[in-house]
């Protein structure tokens, strides 16, 4: 590994002349447009969700998975559909599928990398699976709705009970024989600017079962990059996006990863493996970079 790692949490946005004519020209017709679709869409996500959850317990919303067969089903599936393609489809982004998604039967974990951009939880619902997330989302006005049907699991960083409680719910999922939808992980933990893989958490690995890798490829990184250390806002980075004429997003789903023998002993090594040949792929650095918050976890035995 090289002396001076990249900055992995810095991202600076530096567009050409050509560029800036171009998006103030686009963004007369597109962004009133762009925007108008983007929010029918998120009417069509809260009702659908909305739909699902109705005359249900919350109490009871992730005791067990929806059955396969009902209306409530339907609208799962609907609120997963509305907030993948179709939103990608509203933002102008034409979505692109390299390899097949393995079945929870052979993998009952997706690990997706490098996590770039708030646009990636739409991967999510293209994947059809439950996320981990922060518990901050748990609240958000509208999105508790969709979060709720979709199985999310939460946990707050910044508290011990609180990630053992998720750790608990991720290996009870991933290794029950109900039908939960499959859990997505971004094991990195946070966002970053893409130029390398940090340090990947261990909690998608602790069960020891086979996951399979997942990369993210966007056509205009400069444009969907949302990292800690940027000096422009969500607004001036969202409206870029809307006044993009052409956007594009490349998910690959990579082999199902096998752990050794080795490695379920030890998710530390797992985690490395699958970093490496996710790193691989995407022709970038796996390194040990991590955020500050996350340290004290990697003092503790796993």
């Amino acid at each position: 590994m090289p002396d001076e790692l990249p900055d992995t949490f810095c991202h600076k946005l530096d567009l050409a002349w050509p560029d800036k004519v171009k998006f103030i020209v686009c963004s007369l017709v597109l962004v009133p447009i762009r925007l108008t679709l983007v929010l029918v869409v998120a009417f069509l996500i809260w009702l659908s969700s909305r739909l699902g959850l109705a005359g249900s317990d919350p109490g009871t919303w992730d005791t067990k998975p929806l059955p396969q067969q009902g209306w409530r089903k339907v609208c799962q599936n609907c609120m997963w559909a509305t907030s993948g393609y179709l939103v990608f489809w509203a933002l102008g982004f034409r979505v692109s599928i390299v390899g097949n998604q393995a079945p929870r039967s052979h993998a009952p974990i997706l690990i997706a990398a490098p996590h770039t951009s708030f646009l990636d939880v739409f991967i999510i619902s293209i994947c059809f699976s439950s996320p981990v997330a922060r518990v901050e989302n748990m609240h958000t006005p509208v999105l508790w709705a969709p979060q709720a049907i979709g199985h999310t699991i939460f946990v707050n960083r910044r508290s011990i009970e609180s990630r053992q409680t998720c750790m608990s719910s991720i290996m009870t999922r991933a290794r029950s024989t109900l039908s939960w939808p499959q859990i997505f992980i971004f094991s990195e933990g946070t966002t970053t600017n893409g130029q390398a893989l940090i340090r990947f958490q261990t909690g998608g690995f602790k069960p020891g079962l086979p996951v399979q890798p997942v990369t993210i490829r966007y056509s205009r990184p400069d444009l969907t990059v949302w990292t800690r250390d940027q000096a422009h806002g969500f607004i001036h980075s969202i409206l870029l996006v809307l006044a993009n004429p052409t956007n594009s997003v490349t998910l690959e789903f990579l082999q199902v990863y096998k752990p050794s023998e080795a490695e379920q002993c030890n998710p530390v090594l797992y985690a490395k493996g699958v970093q490496r040949v996710m790193a691989n792929r995407l022709a970038v650095q796996p390194t040990d970079i991590q955020r500050e918050e996350f340290r004290i976890d990697s003092k503790k035995p796993n």
